[in-house]
């Protein structure tokens, strides 16, 4: 690693332009000074890995998005299979960023110079789709340009493996190593699509790979006895907030037999602007108000929307007094995980298993465990979820049923390694077509296994002193005393530091067995209820997790609305204490 005074120096000469280099030597003298600034901090703090690949805001230096900081990690990400594997050969796919084409070409070069046969999709992709072309064509690894939801101004590069999941242990440590060590920017290939190399290495993703999903998807056991009459006459609204997800979901509807699918047609085409959302996050009510406005107006049950790479779900639902309930991704997740583990519970032929992360919802498992699916808990991120896909297909008789994370991400089928908004819209349609009532039998889940509510709370901290504060305040409070305290009118009852690996109180320690360090400390209250902090993995923000349980249990649907606004008012109170015993405020 070098130095924040050899990474600026580095862009003040070649291959850099004169405009560059001459903005890198400002951003010298500020350093020199003692300044801190975004200029600064871009040319001497480079971009890291985290639970989704390098993020960060389109720009000049190490810290910013660019065709050189691109070009290092495809470099070191392509050196180490090329190295690795005999034959290599990987995917790569493209958002509708800001110069996500021209990262995703870049990238294709770079590969074609090392000799590594690339399948390039020709437009914009959904990130499951990246996924499921992985292991369609065999390929050792992929890459997908995206920021997922945030901003215009923001981009990123996601890395892959040949299962078609991201990074994980040993193999990102190795990758983040050989792109660490690449710190002469003159190494970085700058090949066109008109270089021999890259027409002799380069090929284009064939559309019998889209195909070749939607018929996976139809054997996958998701789908219903809901008649076709029924599927035909069901209005679907559907945006992909100027996404990759818009030819691709309706595609896919159709082949299902949902004819009566509308596009909002002011999101529905690529954009990188995002011209009519402040945010295209389908978490955002905001994002979501043109498919209400759409589905009022189509008098439609439902409307559905996805993030720019289309991997995350959000989804609305009509109330009985005409408004649109707009469902959380833990409620998401737990519709779903409810509906196939009733499903597939009672077999005795095959063991299933249901994959969450550490601050998801505990009604999941409370939903696995009574209907005899084995529920095991993971760091948050994707990929480990993947990653646990992995070992469960190793067991015969042994088949995943369910992955999910309460930021709106769920996988219901084994066909993908990534979080899937087309699987998942699929499913949440076929739940809809058969039960009518999504809202009902959400309150069913309640009764049946616990009512839940969960809170997230992001604390955004930018630049060098913001990583040092959240850095601080986890420190802060891995080294107090947290048993016994009181938060949201609870007693902490136990504390997991899952960077230490420590259990205390009536904590568990067996939840860190095969699970590598992170620095997250998860604090559990009495009555089922849990606090987890951690630093996000790709924006410079710190988040709180909440998820409680309902001290008392609902025991008629009217019991409800009233245990769920205690449940709010605990959570609010639990959170600013919290965040006060970790030096947030």
């Amino acid at each position: 690693m070098l130095k924040p005074e050899d990474y600026i120096l580095s862009w003040t000469k070649s291959p850099f332009s004169p405009e560059i280099q001459s903005e890198a030597k400002i951003a010298y003298e500020e350093w020199k000074q003692g300044k801190t600034s975004e200029l600064v901090d871009s040319y001497s703090i480079p971009l890291s890995f985290g639970t989704g690949g390098i993020r960060g805001k389109l720009g000049n230096g190490v810290g910013k998005l660019n065709l050189y900081t691109i070009g290092r990690a495809a470099l070191g990400f392509l050196s180490y299979l090329a190295e690795t594997n005999k034959n290599p050969s990987i995917v790569i796919a493209y958002d509708s960023r800001r110069m996500s084409k021209e990262f995703a070409e870049i990238s294709a070069g770079i590969g074609a110079k090392l000799g590594v046969t690339v399948y390039l999709f020709p437009k914009v992709t959904p990130t499951p789709i990246l996924s499921y072309a992985i292991r369609y064509y065999g390929a050792q690894g992929g890459i997908v340009i995206t920021a997922s939801h945030n901003p215009p101004e923001y981009n990123g590069f996601k890395a892959y493996l040949s299962d078609g999941g991201q990074l994980v242990p040993p193999d990102d440590s190795l990758i983040i190593k050989k792109i660490s060590n690449i710190n002469d920017w003159n190494l970085i290939p700058n090949i066109k699509k008109t270089d021999k190399d890259y027409k002799k290495f380069v090929k284009p993703v064939s559309d019998v790979v889209f195909k070749t999903y939607l018929k996976d998807l139809k054997s996958s056991g998701l789908l219903g006895k809901t008649k076709p009459k029924v599927k035909n006459h069901l209005k679907i609204i559907y945006s992909p907030l100027h996404g990759t997800g818009g030819e691709y979901m309706a595609k896919m509807f159709q082949y299902f037999g949902y004819k009566s699918v509308f596009l909002v047609p002011e999101q529905k085409k690529p954009n990188g602007e995002f011209p009519t959302v402040k945010y295209p996050n389908p978490e955002e009510k905001e994002a979501l108000a043109l498919s209400e406005t759409y589905a009022k107006k189509r008098k439609a049950p439902v409307f559905l929307a996805t993030d720019p790479d289309a991997d995350r779900l959000g989804v609305g639902v009509l109330k009985g007094d005409g408004e649109y309930e707009y469902l959380n991704g833990n409620q998401i997740g737990s519709i779903m995980a409810a509906y196939l583990c009733e499903k597939k519970g009672k077999s005795k032929k095959k063991t299933y298993h249901l994959v969450k992360t550490i601050v998801t919802t505990d009604l999941q498992e409370s939903i696995a465990k009574k209907n005899n699916i084995k529920i095991s808990n993971v760091l948050t991120g994707f990929k480990y979820i993947a990653e646990e896909m992995k070992a469960i297909e190793k067991k015969k008789d042994h088949v995943f049923l369910f992955g999910g994370e309460e930021s709106y991400g769920y996988l219901p089928v084994p066909l993908v390694r990534d979080k899937d908004s087309l699987s998942s819209a699929l499913l949440f349609i076929e739940i809809l077509a058969e039960k009518t009532d999504i809202l009902g039998y959400l309150n069913q889940i309640y009764l049946n296994y616990g009512l839940y509510r969960e809170s997230l709370y992001s604390l955004t901290l930018e630049g060098s002193t913001g990583q040092t504060k959240i850095k601080d305040s986890i420190e802060a409070l891995r080294n107090s005393s947290l048993i016994g305290k009181i938060l949201g009118g609870r007693k902490v009852v136990g504390v997991l530091d899952f960077e230490r690996q420590n259990a205390s109180g009536k904590s568990k320690s067996g939840i860190f067995k095969g699970m590598p360090k992170s620095n997250v400390i998860q604090v559990e209250l009495e009555g089922n209820a849990k606090l987890t902090i951690r630093p996000s993995g790709t924006e410079p923000k710190v988040k709180i997790y909440s998820s409680f349980a309902s001290l008392k249990k609902p025991k008629k649907v009217e019991d409800i609305p009233i245990l769920w606004e205690k449940l709010g008012e605990d959570i609010n109170t639990a959170e600013k204490e919290f965040l006060k015993l970790a030096g947030l405020v």
